[in-house]
């Protein structure tokens, strides 16, 4: 009898949200996913569905600002370039926003800094990125350790199979900027007879996205050098 709102995060299978649906008439449910599927299985209608898109470059500026907001306030067109080149993407932007703050907070010179992670974001080599620690709000509670960016990433394409890790990977070579594709060129670097089951895998895993207006398929910067880090020699 009870108004509540249940907020259920991170959800990667349909079935392991189920036993949350305990709410009475007054109650709500939030889901959150990053896999279409999941979304597709749980929400009631289409409608129940909501896409959270990347930040604006404003916005994605602001919430630098607000991590590191010494560095943003002397440094205020490398920064957003560099928010620019993240593409706005949250965790992208928390983790260099943090970054940041620590090197100014040591009294350091962020210059260098601010380049390496610029630089490393166009070129989608941002190893420092993908080596440095995820936000405190996504610490393993199990381990009670705190995952790095790439950590992250890697379960997404840890439930992958082989073949289509392979393919997701392919991907991080093949990238132009911006880093979008047609399904037919994507046919041809799998060398697949039909991309259409690989490419629905890699969207509902939330590596790969689909831009109607557009026509085509894209993956953000950050997602890229985590498919160019699963290259091997092999």
């Amino acid at each position: 009898t009870k108004r509540m709102l249940l907020i259920v995060d991170d959800v990667w299978e349909p079935e392991h949200a189920v036993p949350f649906k305990v709410g009475g008439h007054d109650c709500a449910m939030l889901i959150t996913t990053r896999a279409n599927s999941v979304a597709q299985a749980l929400a009631p209608t289409p409608n129940d569905i909501y896409k959270l898109l990347v930040l604006t470059d404003e916005d994605a500026l602001e919430l630098l600002k607000s991590l590191a907001p010494t560095v943003v306030g002397q440094y205020p067109e490398q920064s957003l370039e560099l928010v620019h080149e993240l593409e706005g993407l949250p965790l992208a932007l928390q983790v260099a926003g943090h970054m940041l703050n620590v090197e100014a907070s040591y009294g350091f010179g962020v210059v260098d800094l601010l380049t390496t992670l610029r630089d490393g974001a166009k070129k989608y080599e941002g190893t420092k990125l993908l080596e440095a620690k995820a936000p405190a709000d996504r610490v393993d509670l199990a381990s009670e350790t705190t995952p790095t960016v790439a950590v992250l990433f890697q379960k997404s394409t840890d439930r992958l199979d082989v073949p289509t890790r392979d393919c997701f990977a392919y991907l991080g070579a093949f990238a132009p900027k911006p880093a979008t594709f047609v399904l037919n060129a994507m046919k041809a670097v799998w060398q697949v007879e039909d991309p259409k089951p690989t490419a629905r895998t890699l969207v509902d895993r939330g590596l790969l996205e689909f831009v109607p207006d557009m026509g085509r398929y894209q993956m953000h910067a950050l997602v890229v050098m985590h498919a160019r880090s699963l290259l091997t020699d092999d």
